[in-house]
């Protein structure tokens, strides 16, 4: 799966303000604004899916290598698998 540079330049500006909120302040949520939950629970917090498909691949790699194909990011061959994967029409770039 290929980003954009705004994609990524979303990313680190989440992660910068995750860094203003690294313990409980009783604040909302520095990314998100949010007041359910702190930066470091916040779904927009690219660590925060890290570390849950980390924790999933520790304890099942089954199960993860389960959810990369359902998602369509297994590649065989150089070719995406899974039922999410991205099918480009014959011709088109």
């Amino acid at each position: 799966m290929r980003f954009t540079r705004a994609q990524y330049e979303e990313v680190l500006a989440n992660i910068k303000d995750a860094m203003l909120q690294l313990e409980p302040d009783g604040r909302c949520c520095t990314i998100c604004h949010d007041t359910g939950h702190m930066a470091w629970e916040c779904g927009r917090n690219p660590l925060l899916a890290m570390a849950m498909c980390e924790q999933i691949a520790q304890h099942s790699e089954q199960l993860h290598e389960t959810l990369h194909s359902l998602a369509g990011h297994n590649f065989s061959m150089g070719v995406q698998t899974g039922p999410a994967r991205i099918i480009v029409p014959d011709g088109k770039p």
